[in-house]
């Protein structure tokens, strides 16, 4: 069977995938397709006559046609969770980096210069829109490890140790720092805009590992250029990848081009999720991250 593969992945996934399968840079010639970030639209579906399995390399699937992949009897599933853990750290990355100051920095010599000021986490109001797995495992790591005070929001009510749950409108209002950790759908897309800038009265940090869509660009640049925000840190921008000429560059920002999940250990066990996965539907065995 042919892979369509043409995205990073853990060395030792693509030796196994070497040993059965035939990997190929064929979108619309192939059995299976992996996706980390590669869109399977109606088109490539229409396009592809052979395709029946679209294995997604991560949680996320916003850029699956789901419903129209199940519609043509393709099976799709993911292998959610795995990073977690690097996709916290790195949310963590972006805010001490944001807080010292980093892009700043490195570029001085003189020692111990006073014109770069920081500030730190310890003590910080954290607001958490989306407490699910990567949410839980931030605050985790910066009230455990830094001492903050953790606010957040999440759709459905969850009652979490050390998270005091608060609105949308009163952690726009209370926070220094906010980070958002949930999936984009119709309702939560560009839910971070003008008039969620203008009440965040603080001027917070805005840190975004989630989808770059959840926030408007437009507003984005208004909220920096006229300091209703101290700066922005992502992982994931809209459109991808940001462009060198892109105005976001000339603020506090730190753009990051989606590796939230590149380490090592991440990649290594969503690798050997997918593959056993795909062993296991080729072999008629039902499994639990179908979508």
């Amino acid at each position: 069977m042919r892979i369509y593969l043409n995205e990073p992945v853990s060395i030792n996934l693509i030796e196994k995938l070497n040993k059965i399968f035939t990997l190929t840079k064929d979108i619309f010639n192939c059995e299976i397709i992996i996706s980390r970030n590669q869109v399977v639209d109606k088109n490539i579906i229409d396009n592809n006559k052979f395709l029946k399995i679209i294995a997604v390399h991560g949680t996320g699937y916003n850029m699956i046609d789901l419903d129209y992949a199940k519609e043509k009897g393709i099976i799709v599933f993911r292998t959610p969770f795995l990073n977690v853990n690097a996709v916290s750290e790195l949310n963590v990355m972006l805010m001490l980096n944001l807080a010292r100051k980093y892009d700043e920095v490195k570029k001085t010599r003189i020692l111990g210069d006073i014109n770069y000021l920081g500030e730190e986490l310890r003590g910080k109001t954290v607001g958490i829109i989306g407490l699910g797995h990567i949410g839980i495992r931030t605050k985790e790591i910066l009230y455990n490890g830094f001492g903050c005070n953790i606010i957040g929001y999440n759709r459905t009510k969850k009652d979490i140790p050390n998270v005091i749950n608060v609105s949308l409108e009163e952690l726009y209002k209370k926070s220094d720092y906010i980070i958002l950790a949930l999936a984009l759908t119709d309702e939560t897309k560009e839910m971070i805009n003008k008039d969620a800038f203008l009440l965040m009265e603080k001027k917070p940090y805005i840190i975004n590992s989630a989808r770059g869509a959840l926030i408007n660009n437009f507003d984005l640049k208004y909220a920096l250029k006229n300091n209703l925000i101290k700066g922005f840190g992502c992982d994931t921008y809209y459109p991808e990848p940001v462009m060198l000429d892109d105005e976001i560059l000339n603020y506090n920002t730190i753009i990051l081009p989606h590796i939230g999940a590149n380490t090592k250990e991440a990649l290594d066990e969503m690798g050997e999720r997918l593959y056993n996965n795909l062993i296991n539907i080729l072999d008629g065995i039902k499994i639990d991250d179908e979508l």
